[in-house]
Parts: C-alpha cells; sequence; structure tokens
C-alpha cells in the first residue's frame, strides 16, 4: 500500500439506528430497523434521536444557541468520529467535506415565511448566516478547530459520495494529510413538501435524515499515529445517465451504469470477481440491480438499509460508511438476512436526478 493511499479510520454514524460506531454496529448486526413516525408531517420517515451536542462541545454553547438543527447534526457526527477509536489525530491539519443537498431547508423556509409575515424589521439577523449550504462545515470548522480546506458539496443524490471522493483525491494527491469528510440531511416537513411538489421523490424506500462523517487519512498518517484502518478508498467515478426527461427527476439508465461501473474497477485494479457486496442509493430498484449484474456478471449480496433505516440525498457517506464496517469486519452481516460479503472490495453506487452516477471503490485495508 502507498504511503498516500487513503484510507478510513474512524466513523461518526448519528443514524436512526443508533449513535456513534459501537451503537449502530450492534444494531446492525442483530438485524434490527429503527422506529418509523407514526404520525405527524413525516409520518413513515426516520428520524435521529435525541443527542446532546453541548456535551460534546462543552466550550461552544453560546455558538449553539443560535445553530440550525442541520449543522447540529453534522457537529454531533464529526464528534463521533473525533471520539471513534483512534480519533483523528493532529485536528488543526484537518480538511473538512460536507456533502448536503437541500441544507438547512427548513430553517430557510421558516425564515423566508416571517420576513414575508411580519416584514425585515422583524427578521431575526442571527438566523440569517444558517440559511446558506455550507453553515454546517463553517460551524464544525469552529468547534473542533479545524483549519484545513473545507468544501461543500450540493449536488443532488451524490453529494456524500462527492465530499468523501474529495477527501480521498485530496488525500492521494498530497493536498493535505487528513480530512473529515461526510454527508447530512435533515428530515423535515418543508422537505417532504418539495420533492413531492417537484415530482421527483427518492423511490424504493421510506425518507430518513441523519448525518455521518468519515475520517480520511494517509496511510502513512494512519500507520504514524497506530490507526488501524477500516477499508481502503481505492477511487470514485461519476458519470451522467440521463437519457431522457426532466433534469428534476432520477432516472437511471442501465447501460450507463454498468460503463460506469467496468470504468471503475479497471481504474482501481479491482478484479469484478473480487466485489463482495454493493451498497445502492436505491436497493429495490430493478433498474440500478440490473446495470450492476450486468457489470459484475453476476448477483452480490446487497444492504437493506433503505428499509431499516430510510434514505436521504446526502446517504452516500453513510453507505461508505457501512462499506469500510463490512470491510473491516467478515462477520458483520450485509443485510438483514445474514448474508455476508463475497469478496474483499464493496461497491458504494449513488444514482441522482438529472442523471447523475458516481461509483466508489472500497477494498479491505
Amino acid at each position: 500500500m502507498s504511503a498516500h493511499q487513503p484510507v478510513i479510520t474512524a466513523l461518526g454514524i448519528l443514524s436512526p439506528l443508533g449513535m456513534g460506531r459501537e451503537d449502530f454496529v450492534s444494531a446492525w448486526r442483530q438485524g434490527r430497523s429503527a422506529e418509523a413516525q407514526v404520525e405527524g408531517p413525516v409520518a413513515g420517515g426516520f428520524l435521529v434521536g435525541e443527542f446532546l451536542l453541548r456535551e460534546a462541545f462543552p466550550s461552544g454553547r453560546a455558538l449553539m444557541r443560535r445553530m440550525d438543527r442541520l449543522s447540529k447534526l453534522i457537529c454531533m457526527s464529526g464528534a463521533l468520529a473525533r471520539d471513534d477509536a483512534p480519533g483523528v489525530g493532529d485536528i488543526e491539519e484537518l480538511g473538512l467535506g460536507v456533502g448536503t443537498d437541500l441544507g438547512t431547508l427548513e430553517m430557510t423556509w421558516a425564515f423566508l415565511v416571517r420576513l414575508r409575515e411580519k416584514g425585515p424589521e422583524l427578521a431575526n439577523p442571527n438566523d440569517f448566516p444558517n440559511l446558506v449550504p455550507n453553515a454546517g462545515a463553517g460551524y464544525l470548522g469552529i468547534l473542533t478547530g479545524a483549519r484545513g480546506p473545507s468544501h461543500t458539496f450540493c449536488q443532488h443524490d451524490t453529494c456524500g459520495d462527492d465530499a468523501v471522493a474529495w477527501a480521498a483525491d485530496g488525500v492521494s494527491s498530497g493536498w493535505f494529510g487528513a480530512c473529515l469528510a461526510g454527508g447530512a440531511e435533515e428530515l423535515g416537513e418543508i422537505r417532504g413538501r418539495a420533492m413531492a411538489r417537484t415530482g421527483c421523490p427518492i423511490p424504493e424506500g421510506p425518507g430518513g435524515e441523519g448525518a455521518t462523517m468519515l475520517l480520511v487519512e494517509s496511510a502513512a498518517r494512519a500507520e504514524q499515529r497506530g490507526a488501524r484502518p477500516l477499508a481502503a478508498h481505492r477511487g470514485s467515478w461519476g458519470g451522467s445517465g440521463l437519457r431522457r426527461g426532466s433534469p428534476l427527476k432520477r432516472t437511471v439508465d442501465p447501460q450507463a451504469l454498468t460503463e460506469l461501473i467496468a470504468i471503475a474497477l479497471a481504474r482501481s485494479g479491482t478484479p469484478a470477481d473480487d466485489v463482495g457486496a454493493v451498497l445502492l442509493s436505491a436497493p429495490r430498484d430493478a433498474v440500478m440491480r440490473d446495470g450492476v449484474r450486468a457489470a459484475l456478471g453476476r448477483d452480490v449480496p446487497s444492504t437493506d438499509h433503505d428499509v431499516r433505516l430510510g434514505v436521504h440525498p446526502a446517504d452516500g457517506a453513510f453507505r461508505t460508511a457501512l462499506a469500510a464496517l463490512l470491510l473491516a469486519d467478515p462477520g458483520l452481516p450485509v443485510n438483514a438476512t445474514g448474508a455476508l460479503r463475497a469478496g474483499p472490495a464493496a461497491l458504494v453506487i449513488s444514482a441522482g436526478r438529472g442523471g447523475s452516477l458516481r461509483v466508489s471503490v472500497l477494498s479491505e485495508a
């Protein structure tokens, strides 16, 4: 393994199925599912349970008083990654990459409604900084003290994958030695209404929310500080599968997906026979499954995260973290049926609105 090979060494998972690596892995191993909301504006969806951000960052309580909920999700997942053994090493040198498709949509809507109904003199100026998509990354940088490059990605349903891919590229090029990267999305009434109004709801799974941050660092940095990698990030490739229809809607061309998987495997030096698990953005989508089958020449175990804790546009980061866990522990089931991965590599595949596609390759470290 080269010195600049990107590896994943720490995880901060904040999900409806558990908070932190230990809680999540325990629930996943037992085949449990999160409890869906039974009433209210997000009935049928999966929400993250209560958490206390002030306990993770005791000195940041004043800042938290004006922080929006999505930013709190991002900061809490960053704290979980920071506290995940073996930690993140030198904080100041860390880069930050965050993916979020819709950003602080709930707060933005509430701010605009108040502006319309009460007038500009009663619009709270302290809320305005929370309306930009990179608010969460900014808050996380302040609270952690990270001073490396920071970037926020909003490319629809591949934004979480994009953030992790950017981190891996930065590490492999030597731009920075380590980066906290991931994705987050909030499930609220406005998000549900917006997706339905535009005719582009996420298919094949109930809505969910959550935040996942991963520490991506060079193999040399991990070795120097005695951190055992969970998985190696072999690369990520994007493309377009849009052939017709509205750019607002999610369409998948199976041939384009098959071709992109072939490119990803070839450029990462991964034989198709090594792929032992796939983590799809829509696991029950027949078109996506057909594209994977055509590329690999066989069926491989697929995760069932969609029905167990819901889906959201930035969950490519969560699926990357889950892939790393599966590669680190061959006894961890891929899904609730107990299927185990059938090879030393995994594919994380996301298809988004407008035909965007991304295929990331991970392998045992």
